[in-house]
């Protein structure tokens, strides 16, 4: 007896929870992401470009490829200041609390970090590749 009067309101209480709407993103909040998604991948294109100009014209001077791509990712730190800020704030519109925020932050810096790195290791290898070209001709 005693189960089933617990069980009366415990069902109500979940088809009450199943029958409420989940939260739905408007299309106007679809499309502001989609283009802060976009908006962030094109600065790091851009910041990729940078690098890659930077080395090529390091690459007909003398110093190391460390060296050389080095120089090149110093000279365009803007660039990569640039596409950090976007990626944040991209991530930023996504979390909504505090420990979003600072999840946002640190993800942020990851990828700065992640795509220095790369930049590094891609302009080291590109810098060899087109002074050997360079040799061939």
């Amino acid at each position: 007896m005693r189960a089933a009067a617990l069980a009366t309101p415990l069902a109500a209480l979940l088809l009450a929870a199943c029958a409420s709407q989940p939260a739905v993103e408007t299309a106007e909040a679809k499309e502001e992401s989609a283009q802060m998604n976009s908006g962030w991948q094109a600065e790091r294109a851009k910041y990729m470009d940078c690098v890659q100009d930077k080395a090529s014209d390091g690459a007909k001077g003398k110093g190391t490829s460390k060296e050389v791509a080095a120089g090149a990712i110093d000279l365009c730190k803007g660039q990569l200041k640039v596409m950090h800020d976007a990626f944040q704030s991209y991530l930023s519109a996504q979390m909504s609390s505090a420990h979003g925020q600072t999840s946002a932050r640190q993800a942020a810096e990851r990828v700065t970090t992640d795509t220095r790195e790369k930049a590094r290791t891609y302009l080291t290898r590109y810098v060899e590749v087109e002074r050997y070209k360079a040799g061939q001709r």
